[in-house]
């Protein structure tokens, strides 16, 4: 499947050239595809896919409201195990979310106390 997008199924069209003298010749409009690596939840793996522009921003905004899973894996932190090389790229935290994190921490740890 060559200049097809896997998501949405743009593809190649024809149509014409028209120059102020409107003499029509033949062109072609391609899709603005790119090749991303995307993590696949349901399987568990990481794999390539040939996705339109207009498809990357649709997922980004999917992701955005948890409406899909669907992760880009260059910001994917150590949810999953693709990737488990000496090259793997961390999450970053805004301090804000490393002291919401630390506060569930340290709740968890008050009631493992309580019921022990």
């Amino acid at each position: 499947m060559a200049r097809v997008c896997q998501l949405t199924g743009k593809k190649t069209t024809s149509g014409n050239n028209r120059p102020f003298s409107l003499k029509a010749t033949k062109r072609t409009f391609r899709p603005n595809l790119f090749v991303k690596k995307m993590f696949n939840p349901e399987t568990g793996r990481v794999e390539k896919m040939k996705l339109s522009a207009k498809a990357i921003r649709t997922l980004k905004k999917w992701q955005a409201e948890g409406a899909a899973k669907v992760e880009d894996t260059a910001k994917v932190g150590a949810d999953h195990d693709a990737g488990t090389g000496k090259h793997v790229k961390k999450e970053k935290l805004t301090p804000k979310q490393k002291k919401e994190l630390e506060a569930k921490k340290e709740e968890a740890a008050k009631e493992a106390g309580e019921a022990a």
